[in-house]
């Protein structure tokens, strides 16, 4: 299953949601904690995906793809294993 981080410089509330592509997605704001909005958002498959979230999040680049979506987003995926 691949994960995905949206952080925003929007103020929005935290979400867990399940992209069309089959990734889940976390969004919230870039000064949020992680472990606090995990906490927060509900999601069917949340304590599935937890640690995948804290470790996509903790990760060193070599294992993650950053994406500038637009003036206030940056996306943050692992990268494909070959």
């Amino acid at each position: 299953m691949e994960l995905e981080i949206e952080l925003t410089e929007n103020l929005v509330a935290p979400s867990l949601t399940t992209q069309p592509n089959g990734r889940i997605r976390l969004t919230f704001h870039w000064s949020d904690e992680i472990r606090r909005v995990l906490d927060l958002v509900t999601h069917p498959q949340r304590s599935d995906v937890k640690d995948g979230f804290i470790e996509l999040w903790s990760c060193d680049e070599s294992a993650r793809i950053f994406e500038q979506i637009n003036e206030t987003t940056v996306l943050i995926r692992s990268k494909q294993r070959d």
